[in-house]
């Protein structure tokens, strides 16, 4: 009897224990030992969100499964969290390792594999050219392929053209690979194949990494069903493939004294760290190089696709706009002109317009976790070491704090009295903020600022007769906004010849 009494009052203990918050955290949800808190009657993750926020303010916690999530709300407390050397880590999570020995390439490293692939990727994209005239010009030769196969769909009633993807996947190739696919090449397809299904096969995964008790608990077989983990790796597997094949193409036709690409580059390196060890800085190997060509490959093309297809939607449902842009196009640019780099304070409304569809967007609702490397006191609060930060950049873009009428579509919000564009940062996420910002957002803002200009130059997009556009986000996808899936109608203007 004594035994069993103790094992009682053990239990009840250790439970107690485990339903007690530790003290100093932010105010949040708790929840259930293991379990966490789940939130019930089906809402999108901005939703919740937003309810916590009104309930605990800027920056709180909420405990889903085994993990301690921390999302801040407050413009500048990001910017002085992940303006630190403090919050650089990514969590400890298989989903940014990919079953490998280690966590490589640059979105899911930390600690000196990241902090080198960062510096790599940026050299990379400084000599190709990025934010100067020598990437626009090949953006420009892109539109000018996308404006040709749009001429295909035009006044049918239709999904954006795959064309889109294609020609800007097609510089990614270029910066990574010296390579040209042509529209119709299979692997071009084969590649856009699995980008579109690894996005949910990531978020079952990542369900599993906040859980992870549920590896241990789980018979394997039910686990790797339920998470669909074997999807997983059997896409991973696929990419692996694809990407071990290019890099045997490179290291066969490698010039030491005339490196094409990035490929070349990172080779170049891995050689020199096997004949100089001592002095080589971070990790240099081939499965590094395959997770660093994915991250590249994912983050350079599909975030602008999307984005892309978001302004489309956005000047199909708001015409008066959109004749407004072209307005400022057809002054600005002679006819058959692509716009360049320097052009770009002559056209402040089409600037205007691109920042506000950012922002209105968000297509990063909340960004990938940074995960702090030690234990930090952040507005008061102890933030624990390894617990994943977000910043809540969706509810920034729409937070009446720094936005005036967040939720009205106003490009106009971006111009000076003058009818100067005006960059705002106070509660501007985009791209992200401090030493994990995007490394790619000159290129992003370059090809944004091409393709849309060339589109809009060359036609009219509106929603079919007798519809409208719908903006609201896909809500199968819990990671970002994605536009959701419609027609357009694109219509010649018949005025240009790029």
């Amino acid at each position: 009897m004594v035994i069993e009494l103790f094992l009682l009052v053990t239990s009840l203990v250790l439970f107690w224990m485990a339903l007690k918050r530790p003290s100093g955290l932010p105010p949040g949800r708790w929840g259930l030992p293991v379990i966490g808190y789940v939130p019930t009657g089906g809402k999108y993750i901005d939703d919740v969100l937003k309810d916590f926020q009104k309930e605990f303010g800027d920056i709180y916690i909420w405990k889903f499964g085994s993990r301690l999530q921390v999302y801040i709300h407050d413009y500048q407390l990001v910017k002085q969290a992940f303006g630190s050397p403090d919050y650089v880590g990514r969590p400890d999570m298989e989903v940014f390792r990919a079953y490998e020995d280690d966590t490589y390439g640059i979105a899911g490293s930390s600690g000196g594999i990241w902090h080198t692939n960062r510096r790599f990727i940026l050299r990379q994209l400084r000599d190709l050219g990025m934010g100067k005239s020598l990437l626009a010009e090949a953006v420009q030769e892109q539109a000018k392929i996308l404006v040709e196969a749009l001429k295909e769909q035009e006044g049918k009633a239709q999904p954006v053209a795959e064309a889109l993807n294609f020609v800007i996947m097609n510089i990614i190739w270029k910066m990574t690979a010296n390579k040209h696919f042509e529209m119709s090449s299979p692997k071009h397809r084969y590649l856009r194949q699995l980008i579109a299904e690894s996005t949910p096969a990531t978020n079952k995964v990542a369900i599993a990494d906040m859980m992870p008790w549920t590896r241990t608990l789980l018979p394997a077989f039910i686990f790797r069903h339920i998470f669909g983990e074997d999807k997983f790796i059997e896409i991973l597997n696929k990419f692996n493939e694809f990407f071990l094949e290019m890099i045997q193409e490179h290291k066969e036709s490698l010039n030491p004294d005339d490196p094409k690409d990035l490929i070349d580059h990172y080779l170049l390196e891995m050689n020199d760290r096997e004949e100089n060890p001592a002095e080589a800085e971070g990790v240099r190997n081939e499965a590094d190089l395959r997770i660093l060509l994915f991250d590249v490959l994912f983050a350079g093309s599909d975030t602008t696709y999307n984005t892309m297809k978001w302004i489309f939607l956005y000047m199909a449902a708001h015409p008066d706009k959109q004749r407004k842009l072209q307005e400022e196009l057809d002054s600005a640019l002679p006819s058959g002109t692509l716009v360049t780099l320097e052009d770009k304070p002559r056209i402040p409304y089409t600037e205007a317009v691109i920042n506000e569809i950012l922002r209105m967007s968000s297509l990063a609702n909340i960004g990938l976790p940074h995960s702090p490397t030690r234990d930090v006191v952040l507005a008061g609060y102890k933030i624990p070491k390894g617990s994943l930060v977000s910043p809540a950049i969706a509810s920034m873009h729409y937070d009446p704090r720094y936005w005036d009428q967040p939720d009205l579509f106003l490009p106009e919000r971006w111009l000076s009295p003058e009818g100067k564009f005006v960059m705002r940062k106070e509660g501007y996420l985009p791209f992200g903020t401090g030493k994990r910002s995007c490394v790619g957002e000159s290129l992003a803002r370059t090809e944004l600022l091409v393709f849309s200009t060339a589109v809009f130059q060359n036609f009219t997009i509106s929603p079919p007769e007798g519809k409208n556009v719908d903006l609201l986000p896909d809500f199968d996808n819990r990671v970002f906004h994605l536009p959701r899936k419609q027609d357009v109608v694109f219509t010649s203007r018949n005025i240009y010849n790029l």
